[in-house]
């Protein structure tokens, strides 16, 4: 089964915004910054709008809901008809919406980039924790037994994404909460970016800049026990440990290793700088599972990737492939 709205808490949140006001504020002056909040994929949301006309930040806030509500109907799992429940439901879906087909096909190369580190048909293990946990007196992590099904349904080689449909395996379900606010952020960003908007940072759980501040200042990001990281372009994700844990105790968390059925233990956050922020958000994902042995091995294969890890110790780590001039850290 699955919880009614699992909750994620965020590593890294907007540190400062200068004198950021409410959309539906008050009378503002001819420019000012502005700043609109909502909720998407089940994180709450919010853009900021640096130095712009205050009717001009109203007008796009109807746009930004209407899109976000458009792509939840096909990639979240917390609506029952979305694309995606259809689709765990029957086993496959004839005639795929683009987005849905965009983010199953993003989903399948990240898996295949990372070696299976990155794997949407998780689900299955989500839902045997969520059911074993169900019950309150149980502390201890479920048996092998318990979880010898949804180990057997891991497994996105799989999945088969048709020119007219997408079929899965036998029992298996996807999940795309390991890329998909990454991939809203990614869609409303250039929604913004096609009506003129550059200086702005949208926060759909996943952070894109598309420009610095009007001033040219960058966005300044804070990190829990790190240094803040000044963003001036692409996108930060971050994956965490106790973003979603499990049992009343906390014995099990949300990032599983496909290759085990167990909760990953290497680090306690993951944070990724791409150009894209659903690349961001499924790297910050995938590499959550890997040791450090393993990212450095994956290296050669994440061009135009920073990544800074924290491990369960507090010990810090940074690996940056390429040119990263969007960020400083």
């Amino acid at each position: 089964m699955l919880p009614d709205h699992p909750t994620r808490r965020r590593a890294i949140t907007i540190l400062a915004s200068a004198a950021a006001v409410a959309i539906a504020g008050p009378a503002s002056p001819a420019r000012a910054d502005f700043e609109w909040r909502g909720t998407a994929m089940g994180a709450d949301a919010r853009i900021l709008f640096s130095d712009i006309e205050p009717e001009s930040a109203k007008g796009i806030a109807a746009l930004v809901e209407a899109e976000i509500d458009r792509l939840e109907k096909a990639l979240s799992l917390f609506q029952s008809g979305s694309e995606l429940c259809r689709l765990n439901r029957a086993g496959a879906l004839a005639e795929p919406g683009g987005d849905l087909r965009r983010a199953v096909a993003l989903a399948l190369e990240i898996a295949d980039v990372t070696g299976g580190l990155f794997d949407p048909t998780v689900q299955a293990l989500w839902e045997a924790h969520v059911d074993w946990f169900a019950d309150k007196t149980r502390t201890g992590l479920p048996p092998e037994a318990v979880l010898a099904d949804a180990r057997r349904a891991v497994d996105w080689r799989r999945v088969r994404l048709e020119t007219d449909s997408i079929r899965l395996g036998e029992n298996q379900r996807l999940t795309l909460n390991g890329l998909g606010q990454g991939y809203v952020t990614d869609r409303v960003a250039e929604l913004l970016a096609a009506k003129g908007f550059s200086n702005i940072l949208v926060d759909l759980g996943e952070m894109r800049a598309l420009a610095p501040q009007r001033d040219g200042s960058p966005w300044l990001i804070a990190r829990g026990g790190a240094d803040p990281l000044h963003l001036a372009e692409g996108a930060l994700a971050t994956s965490e440990a106790s973003g979603c844990v499990l049992g009343a105790e906390g014995t099990a968390h949300h990032l599983f290793d496909p290759r085990s059925g167990r909760s990953a233990a290497h680090w306690r956050t993951m944070t990724v700088h791409h150009r894209s922020a659903a690349m961001a958000d499924a790297l910050s994902t995938a590499l959550s599972i890997a040791s450090a042995e393993e990212i450095e091995a994956l290296l050669p294969r994440l061009s135009g990737t920073a990544i800074w890890a924290t491990d369960p110790a507090g010990h810090h780590s940074t690996w940056a492939v390429g040119q990263h001039d969007g960020i400083v850290g």
